[in-house]
């Protein structure tokens, strides 16, 4: 293996593991998701608020 393959080899690993890392980054938008946030009365008198992220998309990365 010379060396010229060697480093087009590794820069074509890096440009291919970039452009993945890029399309998982802009392709998780979360339009379908939604943030709930439920306030409770505990035992004693406090307020106990729980958010919760709900996310109904059919694939998440």
């Amino acid at each position: 293996m010379t060396k010229d393959i060697l480093i087009g080899t590794i820069f074509g690993i890096v440009l291919l593991t970039a452009g993945i890392l890029t399309f998982i980054h802009v392709s998780n938008d979360h339009v379908e998701c939604e943030t709930v946030v439920e306030n409770t009365v505990g035992a004693n008198g406090e307020v106990i608020t729980t958010e919760r992220h709900i996310c109904n998309e059919r694939f998440n990365f």
